[in-house]
């Protein structure tokens, strides 16, 4: 089976966001297939700026939620071939999962440190640490886009400048 696709959980972060977009300039470069996934793990309780959750019903809550996520994907322009999906359950096993065939999987890193980080835990470690496929850690701030005079290469987190630490 040739693995041709990319995986890249995606949420509405700026982690999130950098990991998008370092995973569409790589899937272009590479072409392959980009498969976004936001793993929703309900109840969702923490409100985002920007975010409306004040319909009254569950069902009203997701949509509302999950049209933001894809207003996320679509920012990309994503070509036809490329898929936004959504699951439930725990987010790093689930995306460590659906990547057993993946080319590549591609996940925002966040900074949690001390309580923060025992309480919510780490998706990026858990799939650093149990993905069958490589795994490529962005953070938010290491992904910037270039301006127009400058060398894509001198930016951290260009597609091919992955750091393997």
């Amino acid at each position: 089976m040739t693995r041709n696709h990319i995986i890249v959980g995606l949420d509405d972060s700026p982690s999130g966001r950098a990991a998008l977009r370092w995973a569409t300039q790589h899937a272009l470069l590479a072409g392959s297939v980009l498969r976004a996934i936001h793993v929703v793990d309900w109840p969702y309780s923490s409100a985002r700026p920007g975010v409306d959750i004040t319909p009254a019903t569950m069902d009203e809550i997701e949509s509302a939620y999950r049209t933001n996520i894809t207003n996320v994907f679509q920012d990309i322009d994503p070509r036809p071939d490329w898929s936004m999906e959504f699951r439930r359950g725990e987010p790093g096993p689930v995306l460590v999962r659906e990547s057993k065939d993946a080319q590549l999987l591609v996940i925002g890193t966040r900074e949690h440190v001390g309580l923060g980080r025992l309480l919510v835990g780490s998706i990026s470690h858990y799939c650093l640490s149990h993905a069958s496929c490589p795994v490529v850690a962005v953070p938010a701030e290491a992904f910037n886009a270039p301006s127009a005079d400058s060398d894509p290469a001198d930016h951290v987190g260009a597609p091919g400048q992955a750091d393997a630490s």
